[in-house]
This record gives structure tokens, sequence and C-alpha cells, in this order.
């Protein structure tokens, strides 16, 4: 479970679902998924992937893909041993302008002898933790969401103000490496990540929901 921490205001928990736009992932159809790939001299393989993250994965083995899993979603694959390599990468939400939000996660690369049983897709890979945010703003004002980390600030994402009727905005950015100096900051719109901003430092972001890394965050005061 994560928890929605405020800036400005008393904290209030938040139920969200979905992945950015909510993105509705199924297993491929077509994937190689249970069946056996074997050829002449090869023997069958079989593990169980699951996913973790709250970002959609894309699976591939050998270059070929055979699975996609929402987050929480699992499938067992079955593949020749003559297959070499496992390789996933995570779905990129997309900003106000639709655009996807780069992240720190690129291609995942496991060789597929090194998988005994059971892949587990997490936040921590080969002992880096990532973080993901879900932010709302409460206030009227649009801002940009920037993520530093320690000596440069990577602009994450268009945050729209809420509306009229007290909607909040809200954004969902890629992950992140967490790392001792890392802060999300919320930037003036138009600033292109610099300037005046408010920040939520690491002492909270160490707050993420084990697995998936995700933190829940609301501005209560533009910059």
């Amino acid at each position: 479970m994560a928890y929605e921490v405020r800036l400005g205001q008393p904290d209030r928990r938040a139920l969200v679902r979905g992945f950015g736009a909510g993105i509705v992932v199924t297993l491929l159809a077509s994937c190689l998924g249970a069946r056996d790939t074997t050829g002449p001299g090869d023997f069958p393989i079989h593990f169980q992937v699951t996913n973790d993250l709250v970002a959609p994965v894309t699976v591939r083995i050998d270059g070929t893909p055979v699975a996609i899993l929402s987050s929480g979603k699992g499938t067992a694959l079955t593949v020749s041993s003559s297959a070499q390599w496992l390789t996933w990468t995570s779905a990129k939400p997309a900003g106000a302008d639709g655009a996807p939000i780069p992240d720190h996660i690129g291609e995942v690369k496991i060789p597929v002898s090194g998988i005994s049983g059971l892949l587990e897709i997490r936040n921590v890979i080969a002992d880096q933790t990532y973080v993901t945010a879900r932010i709302f703003n409460a206030t009227r004002a649009q801002v940009v969401i920037g993520v530093f980390d320690g000596y440069d600030v990577a602009c994450a994402g268009v945050l729209p103000a809420a509306t009229s009727d007290g909607t909040s905005g809200l954004v969902q950015i890629g992950y992140y490496r967490l790392l001792p100096a890392t802060e999300v900051r919320a930037y003036r719109d138009g600033s292109h990540c610099s300037g005046t901003y408010v920040a939520w430092p690491g002492s909270i972001l160490k707050g993420y929901a084990a697995n998936s890394g995700l933190l829940l965050l609301t501005l209560d005061t533009a910059p």
C-alpha cells in the first residue's frame, strides 16, 4: 500500500487505480506462453514471470515478444534450452500532451540460464532502487514536475491544475533512481525545471510501496 503525502496541508489518503491514463494490458495471445518451443536435441525450461511494477512490462525471449504483463499479473513460460536471453521493458506513462514521459528504466536483460523457477519484476534492479510517483495537484496553478538526483534535474512531466469543480490535476511519472539526494520537485509552469520550486525530499520518497516503488503525492502549495 502507498500513502499520499501532501505539501502544505495535513496528509490524507487517496486511492487511484490505473497507470497514467489507465492502461489496460493483456497477455499476448500469440506469445510462446506455455507452448513447448523446443527443437531437436533441446529440452523445455519452465518458469513463472510476475510483474510488481505499476507500469505494464513487455517480456521478450531472444528479442521475440512473449507476454505483456499489467501490474500484479504473471504468466508461465516454457522456452527452449537453447534460449539465451529474457529481456523486459516497462511502459512509459503519457504526459498532458500525450507524449511518453521518459524514465531511468531501460531494457533489462537476464540470462535464461539464470532464472530458477520464478522471475519477479520489482522496483529493485541489480541492487538499484527505482521509484515512481502518482502526483495530484490541489492548486489552481499548472506546474512542471522534475526529479533531482543531486546533480541534475530531469523534467518528468506536466502536472495540470485542479479544475474549478475541485478535481485535482494528476500526472503519473515514470521510474527514477532513488539516490541519497533524490528529490521530486514542482516548478512553475514554463520554467523548464529551473528556478523556484517546492520539493518532496528523500526522507518522504523512502516511503514507497514495497516491490512496486509507488508513491502518492499531493501538491497543496504552488511554487
